[in-house]
């Protein structure tokens, strides 16, 4: 939706299926797991630890100085950023089921636009980490997941188990 005092997008306002403060066309927005609220696009760089700093300068610029968030992961899903509380001893299964009370589900499209079941159930949910998908009962820590990283993938499964169109198909056209 557009703020009328100053022709800005107003977050959260926007249709769209499942971005943190906006619909997923944005390409941006974030949502926090553990409250199950948006993160508003002004606080989302100081909650991800994105906020360059003279702490360590690189020929006089800022840089962005390293992470002290350990106990929060992030993941990219569906357009939008979702931040959840995790361990790296916690099995993928926690995490998936922290990500799905938390609110992830609010990635699904429409009922009518999606071509997949959409994420009914935190076993839905499918984890990446370094082009790994993750098994439920293997811990984080095993896939050598560091704490607090912030780089990791949750996507429907039913999109990855899709077998990709015939090679004769117009698809490649």
């Amino acid at each position: 939706m557009v703020n009328p005092k100053d022709k800005s997008i107003v977050a959260g306002e926007s249709g769209g299926g499942g971005g943190g403060g906006g619909g997923v066309s944005l390409g941006k927005g974030a949502w926090d797991c553990d409250t199950n609220t948006p993160i508003p696009p002004e606080k989302e760089a100081l909650v991800f630890e994105e906020v360059a700093t003279m702490d360590y300068p690189f020929e006089g610029i800022p840089t962005v100085p390293p992470r002290k968030d350990m106990d929060h992961f992030a993941f990219f899903c569906g357009g939008c950023r979702y931040r959840v509380s995790g361990q790296p001893d916690w099995t993928v299964a926690k995490i998936k089921q922290a990500l799905f009370d938390g609110g992830i589900a609010r990635a699904n499209k429409p009922e009518g636009v999606r071509n997949t079941p959409g994420i009914q159930a935190w076993s839905d949910l499918a984890l990446i980490y370094a082009g790994q998908r993750m098994e439920d009962e293997k811990t984080l820590a095993e896939y050598h997941v560091p704490p607090g990283c912030k780089t990791m993938i949750a996507i429907e499964g039913a999109k990855l188990d899709q077998r990709r169109p015939d090679p004769d198909s117009a698809y490649w056209n």
